[in-house]
């Protein structure tokens, strides 16, 4: 499993009385869940760079050991003339993309996916903000000059988090768009062989990666995000900031599955149905296949793109619902992501449609 830098105590600028700054902060390294901490020893890479530049004022390598829960840092004495500017934190495993996460690199079969994933604070500094948000940045290299930028939360939400397969999805749709043969064929007739508009909708959004991660992968495609009231903050802030591919836009809209689909979710044709980690819950199972089947009723040649990291058994009543449903997986395809020891983890991706007969039933 990969494991994510988070900040326990968001960076923070200190003003010593020997007329000089100094930067503090406490991380840990643990899975998506936040279940469980690196268990191995890693070097990590701590540099301080003026917002806005990329300029590294000072950096710093750190070991974090195996059976630590958490990491200080502290940086310093700096000048005291630098508490003009404002900063930011930068956390990441010894790497050439100084943290940059590239997608292109896994693509072409080299190691460009690292056990750890890098963090990257919000600005803090300057004359009014010495405590940065309780946020902290993901960075993807997805094309020549264009990065993928998310923001998580940095408390306990899982909701508010990347999930290992949210990563495995951007992966997919990755090699989807750049016309792999290694994803089902369907799936890439459906993103390079259009003659109009591309419409998707991604159910059980959290921070809105993957959703977001195809509007900048696709031109001409328009994003529906949904999820539950508690995530549309940080979703928002995602879209805001969001670097997209020409005439391609990103929406958000709450979404309950236990409650009737609003009647303006989708005025369009939908053509992809994005899902990712949304059946570890078995009890909400049900609930995600009924929203299915009613998407499909009006959008019946949609795909749905279902990634899953199995975390248990109970994961296998989505399968049984969503044959009962009447939908037929289209292939299984499996991207790796590191784990400890040199192992990897398996995540499960799955393209499911509408079978003939219920096709008919629909129509």
């Amino acid at each position: 499993m990969v494991y994510y830098i988070r900040f326990l105590k968001p960076p923070r600028i200190h003003r010593e009385k020997a007329r000089s700054l100094s930067i503090s902060s406490l991380i840990t390294v643990m899975t998506d869940l936040g279940d469980s901490f690196l268990a191995e020893d890693s070097d990590l890479v701590v540099s301080l760079i003026i917002e806005g530049s990329n300029k590294v004022l000072c950096q710093r390598t750190l070991n974090w050991k195996a059976g630590k829960r958490e990491l200080p840092i502290s940086l310093g004495p700096l000048p005291e003339q630098l508490s003009q500017y404002s900063f930011i934190l930068c956390v990441s495993t010894a790497s050439p993309y100084h943290g940059k996460l590239q997608l292109a690199d896994y693509l072409l079969g080299n190691s460009g996916i690292p056990l750890v994933i890098s963090g990257w604070s919000p600005p803090f500094g300057g004359p009014q903000l010495s405590v940065a948000e309780k946020l902290v940045e993901r960075r993807f290299g997805l094309e020549e000059g264009v990065t993928l930028r998310i923001w998580e939360e940095t408390g306990n939400s899982i909701a508010r988090h990347i999930w290992d397969a949210a990563l495995a999805s951007v992966i997919y749709l990755h090699q989807a768009v750049s016309g792999s043969k290694i994803v089902t064929p369907q799936l890439l007739e459906l993103l390079n062989n259009r003659h109009k508009p591309f419409n998707a909708i991604e159910l059980g959004s959290g921070c809105g990666i993957v959703g977001i991660a195809l509007a900048e992968l696709l031109p001409q495609c328009s994003v529906l995000l949904t999820d539950l009231p508690e995530v549309e903050d940080i979703i928002t802030r995602n879209t805001s900031t969001a670097c997209l591919a020409p005439n391609s836009e990103t929406q958000y809209q709450n979404l309950d599955w236990d409650e009737e689909l609003p009647h303006d979710l989708c005025n369009t044709s939908i053509d992809l149905i994005l899902i990712s980690d949304c059946t570890y819950n078995a009890d909400s199972s049900p609930a995600l296949v009924s929203v299915l089947r009613q998407l499909t009723r009006k959008s019946p040649k949609a795909i749905i793109l279902v990634a899953l990291k199995r975390r248990h058994d109970s994961e296998a009543v989505f399968f049984d619902l969503m044959q009962s449903a009447g939908f037929g997986a289209l292939d299984k395809d499996i991207v790796q992501l590191p784990s400890q020891y040199g192992e990897f983890d398996h995540i499960e991706m799955y393209c499911y449609v509408l079978e003939r007969a219920s096709l008919e039933t629909t129509i």
